[in-house]
């Protein structure tokens, strides 16, 4: 099975720039930029851990159907995706994910 990289990466890392251009232009507020791509990255997570459930409950009862790759395919797909949206969320979190990792406080 071939997974894609590039093609769902195209339109989150567009619609990333769109809305940080939008927030930086004062077109949109910040809080609207934010929420949006934690709503994105919420929607990325529940789909995946979703169809990883239902992969591990398949795989344990021993049911393979072609359901199982198709399902295989997007939970990987939907990964890949809150991958990419994990980093746009920690780019806007820089400071408090600095100190996450450094055990102090974010420096100005």
């Amino acid at each position: 099975m071939v997974y894609e990289i590039l093609i769902p990466s195209i339109p989150f890392v567009g619609g990333y720039l769109i809305t940080y251009t939008l927030y930086k232009t004062c077109l949109i507020r910040k809080s609207l930029h934010v929420n949006l791509w934690n709503f994105i990255l919420f929607s990325a997570f529940l789909v995946t851990a979703s169809a990883g459930f239902v992969l591990m409950v398949l795989l344990e009862l021993g049911i393979i159907t072609s359901i199982n790759s198709g399902l295989l395919y997007w939970h990987v797909e939907f990964g890949i995706t809150m991958a990419l949206v994990t980093v746009f969320h920690i780019s806007i979190y820089w400071k408090n994910t600095r100190r996450l990792f450094t055990g102090g406080r974010a420096k100005s």
